[in-house]
């Protein structure tokens, strides 16, 4: 049985947030309709393996840094549905033979591919990490968060106006609970249940950051982060 005091919210929290976040200025997340995901999901040897391998492929190409997950949100018909951040970008029904004009046109044009059925994203997006398969941690505070910012967001009536998506590995398991939240591009860290309703009501309805849980922002380096919490 897992013991929670090594996993759970009230475990020993000794890293740093600020600067935690790797820089990327674009994320790219699959919406494979589940959260029962390989620990590696880009060895899953299928859709996920093959686009990781088409982006590294043309890596040095791009001129924004690509960082690549799965959330267990269900696409809309055949293919793969792709959320593309800060763009806020949804790619409807991607399939592998869309990987060359996504890349040409996206990714390195840094365009959107008007060859890929797509759609503008409107909102604020969250995504809690509950990637248990890749980190025992994520998986014991991931999904009980999720729900608890579903409740909030409903109680509030904002269940309309923000996605709470369930998220495989962000990057930073002693970080558990990880929330990101978009198109602004800033992550949370150690996050517990009872942050919830100052997450909602601080971040996604006044717009202000809870600077004692940010981990660092999309599109930052980590020292840029810490520039921006020493201001």
């Amino acid at each position: 049985m897992t013991d929670l005091s090594d996993v759970g919210f009230d475990r020993p929290k000794t890293q740093l947030l600020p600067g935690s976040v790797k820089l990327h200025r674009r994320h790219l997340i699959v919406c494979t309709g589940g959260a029962d995901w390989l620990a590696r999901i880009e060895l899953d040897g299928g859709f996920m393996q093959a686009l990781s391998e088409a982006l590294a492929a043309r890596m040095t190409e791009m001129p924004l840094e690509v960082k690549l997950t799965a959330c267990d949100e269900a696409s809309a018909g055949p293919g793969y549905d792709l959320l593309v951040f800060p763009d806020a970008v949804r790619y409807v029904g991607l399939r592998q033979a869309d990987f060359p004009a996504l890349i040409e046109d996206h990714l390195v044009g840094n365009r959107v591919s008007e060859r890929v059925p797509h759609r503008l994203l409107s909102g604020q997006h969250l995504f809690v990490c509950v990637h248990a398969a890749r980190d025992a941690r994520c998986g014991a505070c991931g999904p009980p968060l999720a729900e608890e910012f579903l409740a909030a967001l409903e109680a509030r009536g904002l269940a309309g106006r923000v996605a709470v998506r369930r998220s495989s590995h962000v990057g930073g398991h002693e970080y558990a609970g990880n929330v990101l939240i978009y198109p602004g591009g800033d992550w949370y860290g150690y996050v517990t249940p009872a942050d919830v309703p100052r997450i909602v009501d601080q971040h996604l309805v006044q717009g202000q950051i809870v600077w004692d849980l940010w981990r660092g922002r999309l599109g930052l380096s980590p020292e840029e982060q810490l520039r921006v919490i020493d201001r």
